[in-house]
């Protein structure tokens, strides 16, 4: 059996430069726990061959010995692939995404480049707060919503106290304001940035006539309620002045019942805005997963492309210039935009809109919507990330012991409860939703639990434990790819499980209710996020025992080991091969750790996780 440790990941350390040009000269590396006989890289060309080159030593890498070798980053026009083969004692192994083995890596598992891809490189070593606009903090008395202003979807707008618990949506259709707006998050920059936050994502803030603003009346202009447009420049002004990134939520897929396209659609049938949507056969316009009030964009119609993204004037061009210069796009409902019947545009729609966007600003953000495996659209020329619930969200609630959405009634809104994940299982969920990414964009993907769609982790009674809710934080903050932190979990904010009004408490600003210990928790692991070196830093993700799984970020020198432990007191090893260990120290949760020859030994307390930062 072979005895010889080899990695490798596409990271900073491993890959250089990370984002090549198509052709240009890139160093690929591995590293080896002890020298072997030969090694040689395995790569594509633009011929369709497989092409095999000798490496050479090249140094160490914590104590690992590497190989080096530099090749053009040259393929079919897509994808760059490669692995690496080695012989030792007249054996011969191979080295991909699955580690030694002897057969040859299958195209899934050899590590690969996207050549030229225009990525947004400042979301991997960011931090976002996510904030539902009407919900988060009023700041100015003179905007908003008024009792009684109009009616919608069978209500009436309400305006209640800031401190009232939001009611049933059979009761408040949506129509129940109160009032934060964009003034309110500018005077909170101070608040943000003692989280660790580097980017806020904002729930959408077009003119609209629901409190979630979904159903969008006119894409052009920001919602007066919030402050309207002035609000947003002067937002976006100041939250860049302190570092803080802007992305914006937008639904291309649809509208509201009282957009302005729509209202010229039902009043002229040949106009072009008519053929903006799909109308049934009785004449009524046909709406998104039947949701009365949200009529379905149609992109078969050249204009709507026009309007929407491909004119220099266009909505998701205009915002991202000055005044407004926004940093990124949330994308919502993202695989179901442009299907309906025989429409299948889906992908050529985002294509085009990332072309198009990528003219006005190289390193703008598109973040998907999907709650399923999004490898199909992680190939370079669609999205840059994802809203991460499949390779963090669900898994890390299974860890929980929350039942998967998908097998809860209610949409996951009344969640069910079964056995929790294993350490192994937890590491082959998320190691399998890594791998399924392209390896670049692994670093752009948002990491999440909870969201506007949601119902807060913290709230569901029947699995919350303190101790193992910070592991899943934990877990979350150290996972490649930019945490996504849903306003007032940091201070265990209220809330129900049963709908999404539950999971959109206004933000409690009294701060004698504050849990404050889960706002050092979580003050603490922002400032780990810190470190400069950490976003394109290489991962491992690895099952300890039954109860426990590390996630390990390293590059030369540095490095971190998150301890997510779930079970009792005991002692847990982590392998020390490719870890700097001159320098030790537990910087969030309670627990010793000491070195061995060849691992960590840390000791565990009952239910309580570990950051540890180690240094050579």
């Amino acid at each position: 059996m072979n005895r010889i440790k080899a990695f490798s990941i596409v990271s900073s350390d491993f890959v250089s430069p990370l984002f090549p040009k198509k052709g240009e000269e890139v160093k690929l590396s591995v590293a080896f726990s002890e020298a072997p006989d030969s090694v040689f890289l395995k790569y594509d060309t633009d011929t369709g061959l497989v092409f095999m080159k000798e490496m050479e030593r090249d140094g160490e890498i914590n104590g690992g010995i590497k190989y080096s070798a530099t090749v053009n980053a040259t393929s079919d026009g897509e994808k760059f692939r490669w692995f690496f083969v080695f012989f030792k004692d007249d054996k011969s192994y191979y080295v991909g995404k699955k580690g030694v083995v002897r057969y040859t890596p299958s195209q899934t598992n050899r590590f690969s480049l996207i050549p030229s891809l225009e990525a947004p490189e400042w979301v991997a070593s960011s931090t976002c707060y996510q904030i539902f606009p009407d919900r988060f903090n009023n700041g100015d008395k003179s905007v908003g919503a008024k009792s009684g202003e109009y009616e919608f979807d069978g209500g009436s707008v309400t305006t209640p106290n800031w401190t009232d618990e939001p009611k049933p949506w059979i009761e408040s259709r949506c129509c129940d304001f109160y009032n934060g707006d964009l003034k309110g998050i500018e005077d909170k920059v101070d608040y943000l940035l003692s989280l660790g936050v580097s980017a806020v994502y904002l729930n959408p803030i077009f003119s609209s006539k629901s409190v979630h603003r979904y159903d969008t009346v006119d894409f052009s202009h920001v919602d007066e309620k919030l402050g309207g447009d002035e609000a947003l420049q002067s937002m976006v002004s100041v939250l860049h002045k302190k570092g803080i990134k802007v992305i914006l939520d937008i639904s291309i897929n649809h509208t509201g019942l009282d957009a302005v396209w729509l209202k010229k659609a039902r009043e002229d049938k040949e106009s072009n805005e008519h053929d903006f949507y799909y109308f049934n056969s009785d004449g009524s316009v046909a709406c998104w997963q039947d949701v009365k009030t949200l009529p379905q964009l149609k992109y078969s119609s050249p204009l709507l492309r026009d309007y929407m993204y491909r004119n220099p004037d266009s909505i998701m061009k205009k915002y991202l210039l000055p005044p407004f210069d926004i940093d990124a796009w949330r994308l919502d409902v993202a695989p179901e935009v442009g299907r309906r019947n025989e429409d299948q545009l889906c992908k050529e729609v985002w294509r085009e809109v990332r072309k198009e966007v990528h003219k006005v600003k190289k390193d703008v953000y598109l973040v998907g919507e999907d709650w399923d495996d999004t490898a199909p659209y992680m190939e370079g020329d669609i999205w840059d990330g994802t809203m991460n619930y499949y390779g963090s969200g669900r898994p890390l609630r299974s860890w929980m012991g929350q039942r998967d959405r998908f097998l809860s009634e209610g949409t996951g809104h009344t969640a069910g409860k079964e056995e929790p994940w294993t350490g192994e299982e937890e590491a082959e969920a998320l190691n399998e939703a890594l791998d399924s990414v392209s390896d670049q964009n692994v670093f752009f993907q948002m990491n999440l639990f909870d969201s506007h769609d949601t119902p807060r982790l913290h709230n569901d009674k029947s699995i919350y434990d303190r101790s193992i809710y910070k592991g899943v934080v934990m877990a979350q903050y150290m996972l490649p790819g930019m945490p996504n932190l849903y306003y007032g979990d940091e201070v265990s904010l209220g809330g129900v499980l049963g709908s999404n009004e539950g999971a959109r408490y206004p933000m409690e600003w009294r701060e004698e209710k504050w849990d404050e210990d889960m706002l050092s928790f979580h003050r603490a692991m922002g400032e780990a996020r810190k470190e400069a070196w950490l976003g394109f830093s290489s991962y491992s993700v690895i099952s300890l025992d039954e109860e426990a799984f590390a996630i390990l970020r390293f590059v030369e020198g540095k490095a971190y080991v998150a301890v997510i432990n779930r079970g009792e007191d005991r002692e847990v090893e982590v392998p020390l091969f490719l870890l700097p260990s001159n320098s030790l120290e537990v910087i969030v949760g309670n627990g010793d750790v000491k070195k061995s020859e060849n691992s960590l030994k840390v000791r565990v307390k009952e239910k309580e996780s570990l950051l540890i930062r180690m240094e050579n």
